[in-house]
C-alpha cells in the first residue's frame, strides 16, 4: 500500500540518487514515536468526548460547547499530522479524465451524448454534445465499475467488516473505509476513477467553527454539529482500531473527511452483486451529473447488471446535463452533500416544536396526538403557497384545545377525529393556530443573525464559497418563514371576516 521512504545509506562522496532518496524520506514520513504518542493521547480524549451518546447536550448553547471542544481536538490532531500523511496524492482532476474514460469503455460503459466539462463553481459536471430527448439512455454503467459495500466485503477488509459492530451497521462508513484503503492500493482496479475525485469539500466537515456559526438560527446548525461529532468519533474509533497496523500511517482526520465526504456526496443505492438488496455504492461518472429540478431518471438494469441514467428532460448541445437527487430540503442538500440548491421546489425548513412537561392537559394531548399519527416534534414549513405541513396543523389545534375538547374529539369515532390533519376543514381553533404560527415564524426569523437586506448584499459581494452556502441557505429559509407569516395572515383575516 502506498509508497514508504526510507533514508538511503550513502556511499562516500553521495550521488544524486542518494540526494533523491533523502528528498523522497522527506515527502513520505511517518509520524515519529514521540509525535505518535502525543497524538494517541489527543485521540483518546476525542473519542471520550465524542462518545457521550447518552447524555447528548439538548441545548443549542450547550451543544456549541460541546463542538468547540471537540474542534479544539480536532485541529491539535489535524497539527500533529500535518505533514505525516502517507497517503497518495490525487493527481489533477482535469488530467485524470482521459484515462478514466478508457478505463470505463474497457468495462463495458457506455455513455452518450455527453462529456466532462468544467462549470467553474460547481466543479466537473456533464455537458451535452448532442440533442437528448426526454427518456434518451445517456449513462450505462456496469456493476463491475462500482465501488460497494459488496467490493468492500470481498476486499482485504472483508474479516474485519464480518467482526466489528460499527462497520457491522454502518454501510457508508464502510464505503469511506474501503475507499481510503483503494485509494492507496497500488493495484486498485477503481484507481482510474479515484483520480477524477475532488481533492476536497464543502460539506459541514471543512467548515472552520466562524463559518459554522454562519448557520445560527438555521435548523442546519444543530444537524452540522452533529455530523461534525459522528464523523470525529468514527476518525477516533478507527485510530484506536488500526493503531497496531499498517493502517495507521494512511488514517488522518484530514483524509478520513475526505473519504466520508466523497461518499456522503456521491452514493446511491444499487442492487448488491448476488441479491437484490439495495447496498451502498459509488457508480463512476454518473456521479458527475450535478443537480437540477425534475424527475428521477436513474435505474437498475438486472439482466445488464448495470446502472443506467436517462435524460430527464430534452437538452440542448452545450447545455450542462443534470440529474435529480430527490426530494430533499436545502438543509439536507448543504449537510450531505455540500451545496444548496437557490431553486429547490421541494425545500423545506424544519420546526421542532412540543407539548410543555409543565403543561396540565400534556399527558391527554400527547394521547390525542398519539391517536391521530402525530408522534414526531419535528414539522415542516414547505416552499409552497400553502406552507403548513398537515401534521403541524394538527399538532397546534390540540395545542389549542380546551381538556373538554380534547376529551369530545377522543370519543370521536377514528375517522372524524382525523379531520384534525384535513387543512381543508375550518375549526374554531384555526384562529389560535395561525396567530401561534405568526409568532413562532416572527421569532424564529429573529434567531437568525443577520437581516434579509444583508443577506442579500453578501451573495452580491462575498467570493468565499463556504459563506455563501451559508448566506443561501439562510435566504431559502427565511422566505419560506416570511411566506408562513404572509399566510397565517392572510387565513387570519379570512377567519376574523364575517360570512
Amino acid at each position: 500500500m502506498g509508497r514508504k521512504g526510507g533514508k538511503k545509506t550513502k556511499t562516500s562522496g553521495g550521488s544524486a540518487l542518494d540526494s533523491l532518496g533523502s528528498e523522497f524520506s522527506d515527502l513520505f514520513k511517518t509520524l515519529p514515536p514521540i509525535k505518535r504518542s502525543e497524538l494517541t493521547k489527543v485521540v483518546e480524549k476525542l473519542f471520550l468526548v465524542s462518545s457521550n451518546l447518552t447524555s447528548e447536550p439538548t441545548t443549542p448553547a450547550k451543544q456549541w460547547e460541546e463542538f468547540k471542544e471537540i474542534s479544539s481536538l480536532v485541529e491539535k490532531v489535524r497539527t500533529i499530522e500535518s505533514g505525516h500523511s502517507m497517503c497518495r496524492t490525487l493527481p489533477d482532476r482535469k488530467n485524470a479524465i482521459k484515462p478514466f474514460l478508457a478505463w470505463l469503455s474497457d468495462l463495458g460503459a457506455v455513455v452518450n451524448g455527453v462529456e466532462v466539462a468544467d462549470f467553474g463553481s460547481q466543479g466537473l459536471g456533464l455537458r451535452v454534445n448532442k440533442e437528448l430527448k426526454e427518456g434518451d439512455e445517456v449513462i450505462r454503467i456496469p456493476q463491475k465499475a462500482m465501488m460497494s459495500v459488496d467490493t468492500a466485503k470481498s476486499s482485504s477488509i472483508g474479516t474485519l467488516i464480518e467482526r466489528d459492530p460499527l462497520l457491522q451497521t454502518m454501510p457508508n462508513v464502510v464505503l469511506a473505509v474501503h475507499l481510503l484503503i483503494e485509494r492507496n492500493s497500488p493495484a486498485s482496479i477503481w484507481e482510474p476513477y479515484i483520480n477524477t475525485l475532488p481533492h476536497h469539500y464543502t460539506t459541514v466537515l471543512y467548515f472552520s467553527p466562524s463559518q459554522l456559526e454562519e448557520l445560527k438560527g438555521s435548523p442546519a446548525m444543530e444537524d452540522a454539529l452533529k455530523q461534525y461529532k459522528f464523523v470525529a468519533r468514527q476518525y477516533a474509533y478507527f485510530y484506536r482500531l488500526f493503531a497496531n497496523t499498517l493502517l495507521k500511517d494512511y488514517l488522518t482526520y484530514d483524509e478520513y473527511r475526505w473519504a466520508v465526504s466523497t461518499v456522503m456526496t456521491r452514493q446511491n443505492l444499487v442492487p448488491g452483486r448476488d441479491t437484490s438488496t439495495p447496498v451502498n455504492s459509488l457508480i463512476p461518472f454518473w456521479d458527475m451529473a450535478n443537480h437540477d429540478h425534475g424527475q428521477l431518471s436513474t435505474d437498475y438494469d438486472p439482466e445488464g447488471a448495470a446502472t443506467i441514467c436517462l435524460a430527464q428532460r430534452d437538452f440542448s448541445v452545450s447545455q450542462q446535463f443534470t440529474i435529480f437527487y430527490g426530494v430533499r430540503a436545502n438543509c439536507d442538500l448543504l449537510i450531505h452533500n455540500g451545496f444548496v440548491f437557490a431553486d429547490n421546489q421541494t425545500d423545506c425548513l424544519t420546526v421542532r416544536l412540543g407539548v410543555a412537561k409543565t403543561d396540565p392537559l400534556a399527558t391527554e394531548r400527547l394521547a390525542l396526538l398519539e391517536r391521530v399519527g402525530v408522534n414526531s416534534q419535528k414539522f415542516y414549513l414547505r416552499r409552497t403557497e400553502e406552507p403548513l405541513d398537515r401534521k403541524l396543523v394538527a399538532f397546534l389545534r390540540v395545542l389549542q384545545m380546551e381538556q373538554s375538547v380534547i376529551q369530545e374529539h377522543q370519543e370521536l369515532e377514528l375517522e372524524e377525529a382525523m379531520k384534525l390533519l384535513n387543512l381543508e376543514s375550518v375549526t374554531p381553533l384555526d384562529g389560535k393556530v395561525m396567530q401561534y404560527m405568526i409568532t413562532r415564524a416572527a421569532l424564529l426569523l429573529r434567531a437568525y443573525p443577520t437581516t434579509l437586506e444583508q443577506d442579500q448584499t453578501t451573495l452580491k459581494e462575498s467570493k468565499d464559497t463556504i459563506a455563501l452556502l451559508s448566506c443561501q441557505l439562510r435566504l431559502c429559509e427565511k422566505r419560506i418563514l416570511v411566506s408562513t407569516v404572509a399566510y397565517c395572515e392572510q387565513m387570519l383575516k379570512q377567519l376574523q371576516t364575517p360570512e
